[in-house]
């Protein structure tokens, strides 16, 4: 099996060499063309780059798309508690919109787009950049740069691992049992993932389930005396909570609001607004329709009277994901707004995650957290009324919290885990 195996890689990677250089210039060309690679940056897919290696300890960090690298920030902020000297670079291996990241990440950390698996790119690459280590997160396994990186001796190692993708020519085998021999360590999602990879060919001890990394990162904050005093308003009311909703979500919000409440007419609904200068203008819309409003802005409270309740100061999300049992994540039922929440915001404070059909950049969260338990979805304003209903019974929403925080804390495990064996691994060469 293993001159199998190791017989497809090199096939593999004979075939990429055949004219490299000119097919990973006309796949340049044609993303360019096609809007789907930034023509600004478009040296980075041949392995150059503008800008300078930093000095020092550099660890590298792959993953697929910015959308799967929202779960590193945490990472990062915790290998840097245990090494302060390191320096970090995360190459994508798939373009997309990266807003989210930018903005999560440390302003030091240097974003690249990785090379294409065709021509000197991986070889350039990692002439230029030297890395120290290699955290790899995507589940697509690059077998060019992946080989490059292992025949460099740079010490890599498997995060958020199933069982990978085949990378290309379905038809060779043993391929992917060849690239995972290059990983020292993997950090799998799950047992399943477990089982599959250790059938691939990766030793037992050199594997383990540790779950996915954490996505939410820290939780949000909050003002304690605040929590305090609105739990005591608002007792043994129930709640939910529609989380950054867009106007054009804000009508089958309320639908759906006034449906559950023939089930529980002491039921409060909590609007933050995606964009906090539209409250006044959402109160004054549904006084109009005769509901009881209340408005954070104008110091109002959730006072028994209180039919909805719109918060629309600024940075309070922590505050009412602790107050909300249910939270609805705004942007995912229009589709057309600033986009899907991060559904782990919510999740790692105790809400049950309610989400409609446009999960944008957090699909990958988004479906984890519903295979585990944590997360709903809904579909439109009947459905969204029936899944308030369902949750307003105690023990339905507590097991949805309980497997929320289940996600959420083998999210830390992962995230210690990854770090314990990085610094290890940068120890026994030196550094």
């Amino acid at each position: 099996m293993a001159r199998r195996s190791g017989f497809a890689l090199a096939l593999f990677l004979a075939s990429r060499k055949v004219n490299g250089k000119v097919r990973a210039e006309r796949r340049l060309n044609r993303g360019i063309a096609a809007g789907t690679e930034d023509p600004d940056r478009g040296t980075e897919r041949m392995g150059m780059s503008t800008l300078n290696r930093p000095e020092g300890i550099l660890i590298w960090m792959h993953v697929g798309s910015e959308a799967e690298a929202l779960g590193l920030p945490d990472l990062i902020d915790r290998l840097r508690e245990a090494r302060d000297d390191v320096a970090i670079l995360i190459t994508t291996a798939r373009h997309g919109p990266d807003e989210l990241l930018a903005v999560r990440l440390p302003s030091d950390v240097i974003q690249q787009y990785a090379p294409y698996p065709e021509g000197p790119g991986a070889a350039e690459f990692l002439a230029h950049w030297r890395p120290d280590l290699c955290i790899w997160g995507d589940n697509r396994l690059d077998p060019v740069l992946i080989e490059a990186t292992g025949r460099a001796g740079i010490p890599m190692f498997l995060i958020n691992a199933r069982v990978p993708e085949r990378p290309g020519w379905r038809w060779l085998p043993g391929l992917r049992r060849s690239l995972l021999k290059n990983f020292q360590h993997v950090l799998a999602g799950d047992s399943r993932a477990v089982d599959g990879l250790r059938a691939l060919g990766v030793p037992a001890d050199r594997i383990e389930a540790t779950g996915f990394l954490q996505e939410g990162g820290a939780p949000l904050p909050c003002s304690q005396a605040e929590r305090d005093g609105l739990a005591e308003i608002l007792a043994a009311r129930p709640v939910w909570l529609a989380a950054g909703a867009t106007r054009d979500e804000i009508a089958m919000v309320v639908e759906a609001h006034r449906l559950a409440m023939r089930r529980s007419h002491r039921l409060l609904l909590v609007i933050l607004p995606a964009q906090c200068d539209d409250g006044p203008a959402i109160a004054a819309e549904l006084e109009a329709a005769g509901w009881v409003v209340g408005l954070r802005s104008k110091d109002d409270e959730p006072e028994p009277a209180v039919e909805i309740f719109i918060a629309d100061l600024p940075d309070e999300y922590g505050l009412w994901y602790r107050l909300s049992p249910v939270a609805l994540m705004g942007g995912s039922l229009a589709g057309n707004g600033p986009g899907a929440r991060n559904p782990y915001e919510a999740a790692a404070l105790g809400s049950a995650v309610l989400y409609g059909p446009d999960m944008g950049l957090w699909r990958e969260s988004y479906e984890r957290l519903r295979d585990s338990g944590a997360a709903r979805t809904v579909s439109d304003t009947e459905s969204l009324a029936r899944a308030v209903e369902y949750l307003l019974a105690p023990d339905k929403v507590a097991e949805m919290a309980a497997a929320a925080w289940e996600v959420t804390t083998s999210g830390a495990e992962a995230t210690d885990r990854i770090v314990a064996l990085a610094v290890e691994a940068l120890d026994k060469r030196g550094l």
